[in-house]
């Protein structure tokens, strides 16, 4: 795949939050253990480790890991496999027509779940739930145009980057905590014997759980951008599905099975993962499909 491709895919507009998700977290990083400047020997550990984690994140251990965490299983049943497999190759020979540069198979596994779902992850795996069994043909190629838009623009395998990104800076923060924790406890217990003060102790532990506080809310400012860059994901993977002449029957599919509650409060919205179904039929409508639910 041509380089400046790759690098088109990743630098979208709606990949943006992502990019600042990232940015931030690895900044707060660098300024908590490299407090008197980036330098070389103080930076190589954490690139290093940083590096490793993403590294078995987008590889196949962590693409299984991610599926195995999400209750994904190899499909064993035979009538399943003759009803998806078709479905999935003619709308995949599709896709490889319009984005010569996908991937050259894609792993479908299932869900034993029946409300009707689907969705991505790592580079080549597509999981579905048996409620999706329920839906027409012509539906289920509709949700696995939509689900293939995202393996053809990375969005999954960005997912993988972001889950080892996380399990790194998690790990961070939780030594940061565990820091913080000991210091102002260590502080508090030394105060308290030496003033023979309950209070000083008290004054330790509230410090510590007020650095724990913050690190908290600086995780949640960051994820409000992760969320908007998935959210803008799921528009360009629609219309990818209404590129590939499935923007009738996805619209049809969101409005009638995939139907998303409207959302309470700024903050649930602002956190989910996926926009509301109406939403993503109205942007539908807007590239031109002529569906109505009336």
């Amino acid at each position: 795949m041509d380089i400046w491709h790759r690098l088109g895919r990743i630098f979208r507009l709606s990949n943006l939050g992502t990019l600042i998700f990232f940015l931030l977290n690895i900044g707060l990083i660098l300024a908590l253990f490299c407090p008197y400047g980036v330098t070389f020997e103080a930076a190589a550990p954490l690139v290093v480790c940083y590096i490793v984690t993403v590294i078995v994140s987008l590889s196949p251990i962590g693409e299984w890991t991610l599926a195995t965490l999400a209750g994904a299983k190899e499909i064993k049943r035979k009538d399943i496999k003759i009803r998806l497999i078709p479905l999935l190759e003619i709308v995949f020979e599709q896709a490889k027509e319009r984005t010569p540069s996908m991937i050259n198979f894609i792993r479908l596994k299932i869900i034993h779940d029946q409300s009707p779902n689907a969705f991505a992850i790592g580079r080549r795996t597509i999981c579905v739930t048996d409620g999706l069994l329920n839906l027409s043909d012509e539906e289920i190629m509709a949700v696995f145009a939509h689900e293939v838009g995202h393996l053809a623009y990375g969005h999954s395998a960005i997912q993988l980057l972001i889950g080892g990104g996380n399990l790194f800076i998690s790990g961070c923060l939780l030594i940061i905590k565990a820091i913080c924790w000991i210091i102002t406890g260590l502080c508090g217990l030394i105060t308290g014997i030496a003033t023979r003060s309950f209070l000083a102790g008290i004054f330790a532990t509230l410090a510590a759980s007020i650095s724990a506080g913050l690190i908290w809310l600086w995780t949640k400012f960051c994820m409000l951008f992760l969320m908007w860059s998935m959210r803008q994901n799921e528009f360009v993977a629609d219309e990818y599905a209404y590129k590939l002449g499935y923007g009738e029957i996805l619209a049809s599919v969101l409005d009638n099975h995939m139907c998303s509650a409207p959302e309470n409060g700024l903050l649930k919205a602002l956190y989910s993962t996926h926009p509301h179904s109406d939403e993503r039929v109205a942007r539908l409508q807007e590239l031109g499909c002529t569906y109505s639910r009336y």
